[in-house]
Parts: structure tokens; sequence; C-alpha cells
């Protein structure tokens, strides 16, 4: 296979590693748990003497319940976690989301001059944001992504949350950027030799590189505007909804000129 063919089936080969870019999905960012609701606190009544009416308030009251408990367990998971929650916030409708409701059980009863009523014990999935981490990444810019993967490649892909594509860059790159130092060292003066080390190894690791650097930007810009579409799908101002009490974990920041990112 001739030097040409060589390059043009590497250079067909290099976009396939954007395949392993990650898209923004709101799973990545929610959290759930399971509220039971009992007999005493899940009961509907109908004064049309109507068992269906009767059966609907009981599973709307249910709800209303799992919705406070909901909201009483949120607040205090993020009280343990080290993180504070507007309780405004965390009481709007939007933020617990009710997504499975079980009826385990019901049961009618029409006590003498009184409307039908049932009681019933629910078992419900709730679903919220999981706000630090959807923070953690919301802060994150494009500047930042692009500059990681201009200095390594793949660190933009790693501060993006795309490891396996991190991962593929920084092998690849790498790999022939050594392979191009081996073979520069083999050569020594001769430049036809020299020539085609820069032609199979370097001219191949720099098309990874700009790669590396364009998909991270953006995938950045694509993962900022999924947050934001989250953001208002909970109705959540990422500004003022949330505050770490203790600063955790390691952090490095990077100052260009003037420009922090």
């Amino acid at each position: 296979m001739s030097t040409k063919t060589n390059i043009l089936v590497r250079l067909c080969a290099y976009p396939t590693l954007v395949i392993f870019s990650t898209t923004l999905m709101a799973g990545e960012y929610t959290n759930s748990f399971r509220i039971r609701v009992d007999e005493d606190d899940a009961v509907g009544e109908s004064i049309k003497g109507d068992p269906v009416e009767a059966f609907n308030n009981a599973v709307e009251a249910a709800m209303k319940t799992g919705q406070s408990l909901g909201e009483s367990e949120l607040i205090g998971k993020a009280r343990v976690e080290d993180f504070v929650l507007k309780e405004s916030w965390v009481q709007k409708e939007a933020h617990m989301q009710i997504t499975d409701l079980q009826v385990l059980k019901y049961r009618f009863s029409q006590p003498a001059g009184e409307p039908i009523r049932v009681n019933m014990r629910v078992d419900m999935k709730v679903d919220y944001i999981d706000v630090p981490k959807f923070m953690e990444d919301y802060e994150k810019t494009v500047t930042g992504a692009t500059y990681r993967s201009m200095a390594i490649p793949g660190w933009g892909q790693f501060y993006n949350r795309q490891n396996v594509t991190g991962i593929l860059y920084g092998v690849a790159f790498w790999s022939f950027y050594l392979l191009f130092i081996s073979a520069s060292d083999r050569a020594g003066t001769n430049n036809t030799d020299l020539t085609n080390a820069a032609i199979n190894f370097q001219l191949p690791a720099l098309i990874l590189w700009s790669f590396n650097v364009s998909e991270a930007a953006v995938s950045r810009h694509m993962g900022k505007q999924g947050l934001n579409n989250l953001a208002r799908a909970y109705r959540m101002e990422p500004k003022f909804e949330y505050e770490p009490i203790n600063e955790r974990g390691f952090k490095m920041d990077f100052l260009l000129w003037t420009w922090s990112f």
C-alpha cells in the first residue's frame, strides 16, 4: 500500500473518534427515591357517591402527601450532603416529579350518613435534579474545554465527562507522536526518511490534535445548551438556587493573560 493510500485511510479513520462523544441526557443529572404513603394519608371522598371520583381524589391526596414528603427528604438530604437548596425552589411542583405511582391496596367504605370514602396505600417514585453535579458541569466553559485540549489531547474530553473519547484521543495522539520521535531518531540526517516520518506520524498527530480541540469545544457548547434546557424544565435559576457550604475535592484554576477559565 502506498504512502498516499496510508494517509487517506488514516484521515478517514480519525473522525470515527467523534462517535464516542457523549450527548447530554436528563437522566445524567437526576436522582430518584421511592416514597410509601399509608392509608391514613391517602383518603378520597365523593359527595355524589361516585366511587370513581372518590378513588381519583384519594390518588390526588396521595400525590400531594408524597410531594410534601419528597420535599422534606430532599431538603434534609441536601443539608446532610453539605450543600444548601432554597426551600422555595424545592417546593415548586416542577422540581419534584412523581414519575411512577402504584396503588398497593385500597378500601372503600361509606359510614351511615357520610359520603363514600376510599383509603389507599400507595408506593411512588420521585425524581429530582442532582444539583451539585448539575452545577459542577453548568459552570464549565467552552474556553476551559478548548484550552485543556490544546494543552493535553483528551483533557478537554475528561473535563466534559467524555472519558472514553478522552482516552481514545490521548492514546492515539501520543502513539503517533512517540512514533514520530522514534522514526526521526532513526532517520538521523536523511531528509527522505525525515519527510516520511513527518507525513506518516507527525501529520496524523497534528490532525488528531485539531479534531480533539474542536470536538471538546463543540461538545461543551452543546452540553451547556442542554443544561440550560434542563434548568428551564425544572424552573431553576442556577446562580441563585444552590450554594455549597464547604469547598470539597481538588480544584485547579488557570490564568491566561487576564482571562480565567
